[in-house]
């Protein structure tokens, strides 16, 4: 197995194997017809008053086989949506998708939600669903986003609260490698989803100084829509 590399200004870093590159196939089949879409409340909580002018920039982080990036993207035609994924081959996959959907203005890019490659204060608009499950540095990747938004900048957060449906996908995952890989490899993932509760999930959100933020729960996910304020 190969190890992945990824570009971070001045420097390059080599990543562990990764479950979602040797299971793609399987994650893509999860996030198409087991995860929820969230596309209608990601639309309301963005762009809560008017269209997004032209050009405006949207990024997708842990963005797997670009569901969301594409969804918003065709419901949109004026965002400039970027997807970001360690994996290369969920990369492929993203990239496939919004070319068979004819969507020039969705493209796709390998990169560290922990470095993201962008300038401070350069993206209008940030979706963020179901990575804090399997990222180490969590507080760090919060940091990132409220770096690269502009200022009054919107994200959108969505992280699963029910255990066992939670976990299931990266336990196949594990399960898989285990079967197809002799000896069995060594990968980034942790051996279970780590999903927080809804005291950890408000202290991670509240690691930065918003200018507004409002929690959601439900009986499956758990939400945070934050706005960057003024500098």
């Amino acid at each position: 197995m190969e190890q992945s590399e990824c570009e971070v200004p001045g420097r390059r870093i080599v990543q562990p194997d990764s479950l979602f590159e040797r299971c793609s196939w399987f994650y893509a089949l999860c996030r198409e017809y087991l995860f929820r879409d969230h596309t209608p409340e990601i639309l309301q909580a963005l762009f809560p008053e008017d269209r997004p002018a032209p050009g405006t920039r949207l990024l997708e982080l842990g963005c797997g086989p670009g569901f969301y990036a594409c969804r918003l993207s065709e419901e949109l035609r004026s965002l400039q949506t970027t997807g970001i994924d360690l994996s290369h081959k969920l990369i492929e996959r993203a990239t496939s998708r919004a070319r068979s959907l004819r969507l020039p203005n969705c493209n796709f890019q390998h990169a560290d939600a922990h470095h993201l490659p962008y300038d401070s204060d350069s993206i209008d608009a940030i979706v963020v669903s179901r990575l804090f499950l399997i990222v180490p540095d969590k507080e760090g990747i919060v940091s990132e986003i409220f770096r690269v938004l502009k200022p009054e900048g919107r994200c959108f957060i969505a992280e699963p609260t029910s255990g066992f449906r939670t976990r299931f996908p990266l336990a196949v995952m594990w399960l898989l490698s285990r079967l197809t890989t002799s000896p069995a490899g060594k990968y980034r993932e942790p051996q279970q989803a780590d999903v927080m509760s809804r005291p950890d999930f408000e202290t991670l959100v509240k690691s930065q100084e918003w200018g507004s933020m409002e929690l959601k729960y439900d009986g499956w996910y758990q939400y945070a829509v934050c706005r960057k304020g003024l500098l």
